[in-house]
């Protein structure tokens, strides 16, 4: 791991005004005003610690601290959705997660019960008169939620928000967020150099090292450190995302009105909304968007035709292609998705049911044996 600490300092539960320290080992990123939260730089995937520490005496000897990577609260909880489904849709596995947590037992100190609240959020409790540390990583880059290529990344926030779990009330006392942007392959690092050297530069000083620039508040593992930034707004519901297949899932297995009752518990407001779980009076509309429509066209074209399948499986695209193009449905084979990376990955009804509606692509048909063909859909 990175020496990058987000260390989290809590004052007083009595007081309620906890205010918060972030310690990545990235300094804070660039000069903020007062009324923005402070930003810093980290890569996808890799895991940075955070430390929490009760002080002046907490009342308390358990709360509850939910972790989580949302976006500002000036972008509705649809357009969150829609920029978490976009992200998760793109992702090499169903059950790929915005936010992790390390998960051995060496990186653990002095919490317990993890839960994955969310796929963008976890929780655990902790007893404040004793630190505690966990390691979280983020799995989105700023990038992955357009299409358009040379759109400005979207930052995230990652939240912190922490319950007094004692008295059984859940009551929230504590919130705080810091920005944060995710690179690739050490590019947080690359990008700190360069404001380093910006900043050397306006300054009219010799660039120094990286390494040679001395904290503004020391934390434990002696890196540089920027502050997490106290929220007085503890009315707005952050927006959780669970994608419907996985909640699906959860109903088959029975699961489900055990993990929307721990949701209720902390944002009663935001549960059907963010695990997309209609309301009866919204189940009738959402049987008749079982359909699927795909826009294709060759690479010869510039303009594309519509495929609408009928069901939202393998066997509804073969009658779609077959309807669409004049081929028998039998002599259509193996049907492939070449993603924008480059990755080939055989469509199957679970690709085609949640992750192709209103999807574009090139349609490439090709002859492999005699009246056999084979169909590519390369994702635009």
């Amino acid at each position: 791991y990175d020496k990058q600490a987000i260390n989290n300092m809590f004052d007083s539960l009595l007081s309620q005004k906890w205010p918060t320290e972030t310690q990545p080992s990235s300094p804070q990123a660039t000069q903020h005003k007062s009324s923005q939260l402070p930003m810093v730089y980290l890569n996808k995937g890799q895991f940075y610690p955070i430390s929490l520490q009760g002080v002046d005496s907490p009342s308390s000897n358990k709360v509850k601290t939910v972790v989580m990577a949302v976006f500002e609260n000036d972008k509705s909880a649809e357009i969150q959705l829609r920029c978490w489904n976009h992200w998760h849709a793109r992702q090499p596995t169903v059950k790929q997660r915005v936010i992790d947590i390390a998960d051995y037992k060496e990186v653990f100190s002095g919490i317990s019960h993890v839960e994955e609240v969310a796929f963008n959020a976890l929780s655990f409790i902790w007893n404040p008169n004793e630190e505690g540390k966990v390691y979280i990583g983020i799995n989105s880059l700023s990038t992955d939620f357009s299409s358009q290529k040379g759109v400005k990344g979207l930052p995230l926030n990652l939240q912190i928000d922490t319950y007094d779990f004692s008295t059984g009330t859940n009551r929230l006392i504590h919130r705080a967020a810091v920005q944060v942007k995710i690179f690739c392959d050490k590019g947080a690092e690359r990008k700190m150099r360069d404001e380093d050297r910006k900043r050397s530069k306006r300054r009219g000083k010799t660039v120094i090292d990286s390494k040679t620039i001395k904290s503004v508040v020391s934390s434990s593992m002696g890196s540089d450190s920027t502050f997490f930034k106290t929220l007085e707004d503890h009315v707005t519901n952050p927006v959780l995302f669970i994608p419907e297949m996985h909640l699906s899932n959860m109903q088959r297995c029975g699961l489900v009105e055990v993990e929307r009752t721990s949701l209720k518990r902390l944002y009663p407001d935001r549960v059907d909304q963010s695990s997309g779980s209609p309301p009866p009076s919204k189940q009738a509309s959402l049987e008749e968007q079982q359909k699927v429509l795909l826009y294709v066209r060759t690479e010869s074209e510039e303009v594309f035709d519509a495929l609408m399948l009928n069901t939202p499986t393998l066997k509804g695209l073969r009658q779609a292609i077959s309807e669409k193009y004049g081929m028998q449905e039998d002599s259509i084979g193996k049907i492939y998705k070449k993603c924008k990376r480059g990755i080939f990955v055989n469509m199957d009804d679970n690709i085609i049911e949640h992750y192709s509606n209103h999807s574009a692509f090139l349609i490439e048909i090709s002859e492999v044996m005699s009246s056999q063909f084979q169909v590519t859909l390369m994702e635009l």
